[in-house]
Order: C-alpha cells, then sequence, then structure tokens
C-alpha cells in the first residue's frame, strides 16, 4: 500500500509538472531561439545606435559612420530569425524552381509552403485568404496550372510578413540609412534626429511587447483551431499559455497598449469562465482574432 501511494504521488506530480510545463512550451509560431536570436542582434543594433549618436554628439563623425554600419548589419542578422524570412525565401526558391522548370510536378512543394504558413497563420494578416487560395491549388493541382501558380505566389510574396517584427526592424533601418547619408554629408544635427527616431522601433523589440504579441497571436488562434475542433484540452492549454504571455506583455508594454492588453487579458478570461458554452466562446474567439488581425 505504502508503495503504491508512493507511485500514486509521484505519478500525479509528474502529471503536474507536465501540466505546468504546458502551459509555456507549446508551439506559438515563434521558438525560443527565434526569440534570443532577434533580440540579440536588435539589441546589439541599439547598442551601436547610441554609440554613434554618441560619437555624433562629440563631433567624431568618421567614427559615427562605422557605428551606424555596425547598427545596420545587426538589424539585416535580426531579420533574417524573422519568420517571414524562410517563408519569402521558400516562396523566391519555389517561383525561380517553376520558372525554370515549368513541366515538374509541385503539388508537395506547395504543401509544404502551406504547413509553414499554417504555424504562423495568427501572426501573418491575410493568411486565411492566402491558405484558402493554395488549398483551391493544392486540391485540383496540375502541372498545366503552374504559371497561374507563379502568379499566384508573386502576389503572396508582398503580404508574407509579421508586423510587429518586420516593420520596426525596416523602419529602424530606413532611418539609420538616413543617419548615414546625412553623416556622410556632414550634417550633423539631421544625423542625430534620424538616429533618435531609429531607436524606438528597436526599443519596442528589444524592451517592450512586440515579441510577446506575435506569440499571443499564434497561442490564442491555436486555442481556437484546437476548440473548433473539439480538443478541448488543448484548446485551453493554449488559452493559458496565452494569458501567461499577455500577462507578461502588460508589465513591459508602452502605456498606450496597455489597455488594449488589458481588454484582451479580460476577453480571454471570459472565455475560460464559459469554455462549456460552445456557442458563446466560439463567438468571443472570433472577436478576437479580428481584433488581433491588424496588430
Amino acid at each position: 500500500m505504502k508503495n503504491f501511494l508512493v507511485i500514486l504521488i509521484t505519478f500525479l506530480a509528474f502529471q503536474f509538472s507536465f501540466a505546468q510545463n504546458l502551459k509555456y512550451s507549446l508551439p506559438s509560431g515563434l521558438s525560443d531561439s527565434q526569440i534570443s536570436l532577434i533580440k540579440t542582434y536588435t539589441l546589439k543594433a541599439l547598442n551601436t545606435s547610441l554609440q554613434a549618436y554618441t560619437k555624433v554628439k562629440e563631433r567624431k563623425l568618421y567614427k559615427a559612420l562605422a557605428y551606424v554600419e555596425s547598427a545596420l548589419f545587426f538589424l539585416n542578422e535580426a531579420s533574417i530569425y524573422s519568420p517571414s524570412y524562410s517563408l519569402n525565401k521558400k516562396l523566391e526558391t519555389l517561383i525561380k524552381r517553376i520558372n525554370l522548370f515549368p513541366d515538374k510536378y509541385y503539388k508537395e512543394d506547395l504543401i509544404s509552403l502551406k504547413l509553414d504558413i499554417q504555424n504562423l497563420v495568427g501572426s501573418i494578416i491575410v493568411a486565411e485568404n492566402i491558405l484558402k487560395e493554395l488549398d483551391n491549388f493544392i486540391e485540383s493541382y496540375e502541372t498545366s496550372k503552374n504559371k497561374e501558380i507563379v502568379e499566384f505566389l508573386l502576389k503572396t510574396k508582398e503580404n508574407l510578413s509579421l508586423p510587429l517584427i518586420d516593420e520596426p526592424l525596416s523602419n529602424a533601418k530606413t532611418f539609420l540609412a538616413i543617419a548615414y547619408d546625412n553623416l556622410k554629408a556632414k550634417r550633423k544635427d539631421k544625423a542625430l534626429k534620424a538616429i533618435e527616431i531609429a531607436l524606438d522601433p528597436m526599443i519596442k523589440i528589444g524592451f517592450r511587447e512586440n515579441l510577446l504579441l506575435v506569440r499571443f497571436k499564434n497561442s490564442i488562434y491555436s486555442s481556437y483551431l484546437a476548440y473548433s475542433n473539439n480538443k478541448l484540452e488543448l484548446a485551453k492549454a493554449y488559452l493559458q499559455q496565452s494569458k501567461n504571455i499577455l500577462n507578461n506583455a502588460y508589465k513591459i508594454a508602452v502605456s498606450e497598449n496597455k489597455d488594449m492588453i488589458k481588454g484582451f487579458i479580460n476577453q480571454l478570461s471570459f472565455i475560460d469562465q464559459n469554455f462549456k458554452n460552445r456557442d458563446l466562446v466560439l463567438r468571443e474567439y472570433i472577436i478576437i482574432i479580428r481584433q488581433i488581425r491588424n496588430l
């Protein structure tokens, strides 16, 4: 009996530990390593931009140029680890292959692309529309449609971005490039202003809530999909993970986003409290997904 109790306690402890870990380790479209690398390279860019700003203030414009060049290099590295980068590279490669070998069979390649987009469906603004068109091509695939598929892929390429990551990185690069041109022209004040403007988007990624909100968007969408397919335990786990992500995001969010995040937290609590009321919960999921679409 004593041995049975020890085994039972051990089993329950394991189950509890597993459940706790599950809350924090479910896939959310952005891995821990990706977050770490995006954040690390963005912080390196931020640090060197601050050094550039200092050198401009000291009128050491040549040294400032070198720091701005370094910051641009680090931002380009950060961009490589955005999930949109590999998606776009896959898209570019598939387009080139079809153009070079138009009579070959590409159905499995389209399925591979679809799976990658599905992993980020909560973060890509028009992902559902892309997936719908992609499904149509997959279901009725014939090599004679390859030219039409290329046209679709070229159009799709314009929409495969994650605004919370890609836009801040792009904005920072743009203003640092402006600073670089002004430094070369020895326009000190304009260079200072451009560097100062470039700092804010880097801070959003390195210190604020942007990366957490990307995780939230994918996590809550996964919860919705699980709930829609009656995988209630998985839906609940993703719901809890979404809450945890938002609670952390709220702590570090810029003031103008705190009310929005608090609203999402309240909506998740509403779902949790009414979890057995399918119609009510599905409606609330859809409301949240519509709200986060343009984040």
